[in-house]
């Protein structure tokens, strides 16, 4: 029975491993803490994400991967579980630091023609509709509209002279994770 039981904690702990969200150097990913640059896999890419207006708005709300922008706007992910560590299963909250926006909240918005796009806003859901999840080398964005069990890749959906993030199943945007922190003298995010 004793066995039984370290074997059943063991199982546990490589699980929880194995699922927890680690930044570049290897460290877990914090709820609501730290913030964060999304920073591509692929050498084809360089830039990073930042906000755009699309077509007549007056603040920009579309979520771009911007080539002139590296590394980009940090993000912090939010889970509402009292929980220190970000894990592959939690339904999370992205919201964009540092922005002149009021609105950092990410969410997904039906656009014609692209589809469903990633925007900010400034409603936030208990518990969001995104998970980072493990993708080759790096991990990938998925969007779970009604947070059950089928879920649609972001991607990079080029339109307009701008790379929109938007549901692109199979054709996922693949990324690390760097942590970020404030310079106090510049007032800048830099990477660590």
């Amino acid at each position: 029975m004793k066995s039984t039981f370290l074997a059943l904690c063991f199982l546990l702990f490589a699980y929880k491993a194995t699922s927890t969200i680690l930044d570049t150097d290897g460290h877990p990913v914090r709820n609501a803490g730290d913030a964060y640059y999304l920073v591509p896999v692929s050498n084809d890419l360089n830039g990073g994400l930042a906000l755009a207006s699309v077509g007549n708005e007056a603040e920009p709300k579309a979520v771009v991967f911007d080539t002139e922008k590296s590394p980009g706007l940090p993000v912090r992910f939010e889970s509402p579980l009292r929980v220190l560590y970000i894990s592959s299963s939690f339904f999370l909250n992205i919201r964009f630091l540092s922005t002149s926006s009021d609105q950092e909240i990410w969410d997904v918005s039906a656009e014609f023609p692209i589809g469903w796009t990633v925007r900010v806003s400034d409603t936030k859901s208990l518990f969001g509709p995104f998970r980072v999840e493990r993708a080759n080398k790096g991990y990938k964005i998925v969007y779970y509209p009604d947070r059950g069990e089928t879920g649609g890749d972001i991607g990079l959906v080029y339109r307009d002279g701008k790379y929109r993030l938007a549901v692109k199943d199979g054709e996922p945007f693949i990324f690390q994770i760097k942590k970020a922190t404030e310079e106090s003298s510049a007032g800048i995010m830099n990477i660590v």
